[in-house]
């Protein structure tokens, strides 16, 4: 359950820190590698190409904090068992 919460707050703060910073990779990589278009239609105020860019940078931020956090918790996990014996 804590690393649903991991995932949800690092997707929202890269969310953010991308519509400060438009051009934060890897968002660009990703979406010119699949020819996916900056399109300029307004949602919300914002153009969609920023916020397709701030929804993948919040994907793959969220992902990478996740798994470091569910690697790190079983190391420690396993340690604290293995300590107990």
């Amino acid at each position: 359950m804590i690393g649903a919460l991991i995932f949800v707050l690092f997707f929202s703060i890269s969310f953010l820190a991308t519509l400060s910073i438009p051009d934060l990779p890897p968002a660009p990589w990703i979406l010119g590698y699949a020819g996916i278009p900056r399109v300029e239609y307004k949602v919300v105020g914002y153009p969609a190409w920023l916020l397709m860019h701030s929804i993948v940078n919040g994907v793959v931020y969220g992902f990478i904090f996740w798994l470091i956090f569910s690697i790190a918790n079983s190391i420690v996990s396993r340690r604290g068992k293995s300590e107990s014996r």
